[in-house]
């Protein structure tokens, strides 16, 4: 009984002392609490001083610094709002991230901070892999160094390191590297540099890309394999006989225009009809002859008399050409069509617009009785 009175009396002893360093230890943590707080303010302060004293050179890349990452703020709180996220939002995000970067890119590029030497370059190409307008850029300073060569490695280089998934810049890498070779290469050479970008990039996008190069250096052999390859290749395509056709007329060949017309009709299929001879008339009212181009529409609308939107593409040629007699003849012979009140008020409006800007008081009066003329025959009509 002695012995467990004395082991009871032992552990009630080490209890208390266990209490007593518990209630120390934490009467010592709030001394120091203070201090460590009034310790730490001081470092903050001695930074803030030191960041006054010692600004940081400018980057060029500080409006992008300013601009917060997706997960840098708040990632409890941003990860369920980015699934809220619609496609369209989500797209649109990532879209004024990219226009950032560009925006950075700009102004890192020009005034006193833009690149001068292969160094510098070097290290904007390495901050922005995937963009072709700094891999371009550097490839214009290489060109006016002289080092062709090297523009042309670089050219590869920039090929190979932006990513597959980001097929404009690629693309756009291509036509840098094909106006490089048409410019300082053999006709041999850009012909299989060609044939290599068509194999690793939309070959209808650089197609029109390449005929563009070459009509604008004036490469007329290699124009002509272009659109003949072209047109074989991609014979449905209106964007290829519409380009084929504006070549014809800018080189004054409207034989060849009107050839390459017929060929299209024959190979396009019949809903693109409309659209096909349309343009063409366009393309003959700014770059052939305008008559040819009124035979076309007129054409058309003898078939299609209720589209509006020929009606308006034919009569802003017409208004542009400014042959009053023309286009007053035009407006009276759309606006005395049997049309849905819609499209007969757009084709009064546009009438009565002309002839405020042109015309006489006379004339104005005459567009408004035509107005009040078919209100009363549409309400009779009605009835």
């Amino acid at each position: 009984m002695a012995s467990e009175k004395e082991y009871s009396k032992q552990e009630g002893r080490q209890q208390k002392q266990k209490r007593r360093k518990l209630a120390a230890n934490k009467l010592a943590d709030d001394e120091a609490t203070p201090a460590l707080r009034r310790t730490a303010a001081v470092s903050e302060e001695q930074q803030q001083q030191q960041q006054r004293e010692d600004p940081q050179e400018p980057t060029g890349w500080e409006e992008l610094e300013r601009v917060e990452a997706p997960g840098d703020a708040a990632p409890a709180a941003t990860e369920p709002e980015q699934k809220k996220l619609s496609k369209h939002a989500k797209k649109r995000l990532k879209e004024d991230k990219e226009k950032a970067i560009m925006q950075a890119e700009l102004k890192r590029l020009e005034g006193d901070a833009a690149p001068t030497s292969i160094t510098e370059f070097e290290q904007l190409v390495m901050s922005s892999p995937n963009s072709s307008y700094v891999w371009i850029k550097y490839l214009a300073f290489l060109i006016s160094l002289g080092d062709i060569d090297k523009a042309r490695a670089l050219a590869d280089r920039a090929l190979q390191t932006i990513n597959y998934r980001e097929e404009g810049e690629r693309f756009n890498v291509w036509v840098a590297l094909l106006n490089l070779e048409n410019l300082y290469g053999s006709e041999e050479a850009t012909l299989g540099l060609l044939g290599r970008a068509l194999s690793h990039t939309d070959p209808r996008r650089m197609y029109l890309a390449a005929l563009d190069i070459f009509d604008r250096t004036g490469k007329e052999g290699l124009a002509e394999q272009c659109l003949k390859a072209m047109c074989r290749k991609f014979s449905e395509n209106v964007e290829v006989w519409l380009r084929t056709v504006k070549y014809r007329l800018a080189k004054d060949d409207s034989e060849g225009a009107r050839k390459a017309l017929e060929r299209s009709l024959q190979a396009l299929p019949k809903f693109e009809h409309i659209r096909m001879i349309s343009q063409a008339g366009l393309l003959e009212f700014k770059l052939g002859d305008p008559e040819r181009g009124r035979s076309l529409f007129e054409g058309v609308l003898r078939n299609y008399p209720k589209r509006l939107d020929l009606w308006s593409v034919y009569l802003d040629q017409e208004i542009a050409a400014g042959e009053q007699q023309r286009i007053r003849a035009l407006f009276e012979r759309a606006t005395h069509l049997q049309l849905p009140p819609k499209k007969m008020k757009f084709l009064v409006k546009r009438y009565l617009e002309y002839e405020k800007k042109e015309g006489t008081a006379a004339t104005v009066e005459h567009v408004k009785r035509r107005a009040l003329e078919f209100v009363e025959q549409h309400a009779v009509g009605a009835a």
